[in-house]
């Protein structure tokens, strides 16, 4: 995020509503995480058929905040594979070191 005398305004559609946004979050950040908002309700309304805005909106929102609560499980369990990989390396480089210095 940049200083809040670098805010940007600007406009977004989201489910066919235009949403005024003032934020000092990068521009093309912004536009990226409404397109990926208005791509997930699309995708709700095209599965589910029809249904409201509203409805559409909270499904996605699930989805995301699914998707979200995965990706933090997948990088926390790869941060203890490197973890453990990293010690198991560390060890590795030990002994040889002290292999080798008693040659």
């Amino acid at each position: 995020m940049a200083d809040t005398d670098k805010a940007v305004s600007l406009t977004v559609e989201i489910a066919g509503e235009k949403y005024a946004i003032r934020s000092t979050a990068d521009r093309d950040e912004i536009e990226r995480c409404a397109r990926f908002l208005d791509e997930n309700i699309s995708e709700v309304h095209r599965r589910a058929g029809l249904m409201d805005s509203y409805k559409a909106t909270i499904l996605a929102a699930l989805s995301i905040t699914a998707r979200y609560f995965e990706a933090q499980a997948d990088l926390a369990a790869l941060r203890a594979r490197i973890t453990r990989r990293s010690g198991s390396l560390a060890e590795e480089v030990e002994a040889e070191l002290a292999e080798h210095a008693g040659s």
